[in-house]
């Protein structure tokens, strides 16, 4: 769908690139090749926090993805980091803001200056029951601009 996608917008094939893989050995080997640099992530890992239990846990590999996600982005030019999670604990937790003070705490980590620009809930095919609510507020989307890296002379 990625593809078609891509051609429907008439994205030539070496402009962009797909990867599926296993988040934290993807992230850790493009770290270590120190190459590849991306204009856009999109960093949607399965539910790491079943349960408010987990949530410290949790939020540790949050933070681990989100800065080496971070390092990867252009840092010429800049570019745009989509993070999300389906854990219910991290989106309620501190009225939404647990997840959000992660992502700053982890582009802290990367050295990277990040602007939120959205934060997301679920889309309209996500259905929320009021007898659900909150547990039915699990899905967290923010979109940030991550700045170019200023060399200080």
């Amino acid at each position: 769908v990625c593809w078609e996608n891509a051609q429907l917008n008439q994205i030539p094939k070496d402009k962009v690139d797909f990867v599926k893989s296993e988040i934290a050995s993807f992230l850790q080997q493009k770290e270590r090749d120190g190459q590849d640099q991306y204009d856009v992530i999109v960093l949607d890992p399965p539910k790491l926090a079943p349960s408010a239990s987990g949530l410290d846990k949790a939020r540790r590999k949050y933070h681990s993805f989100n800065r080496d996600a971070l390092k990867l982005i252009n840092t010429t030019e800049g570019g745009l980091l989509l993070t999300c999670t389906c854990s219910a604990a991290m989106t309620q937790k501190d009225g939404g803001q647990y997840f959000l003070s992660m992502v700053q705490g982890a582009a802290l980590a990367a050295g990277r200056d990040v602007t939120l620009l959205r934060v997301s809930g679920a889309a309209p095919c996500h259905t929320q029951s009021p007898i659900s609510w909150p547990a039915g507020a699990y899905l967290t989307a923010a979109l940030f601009r991550v700045h170019p890296v200023t060399t200080v002379s």
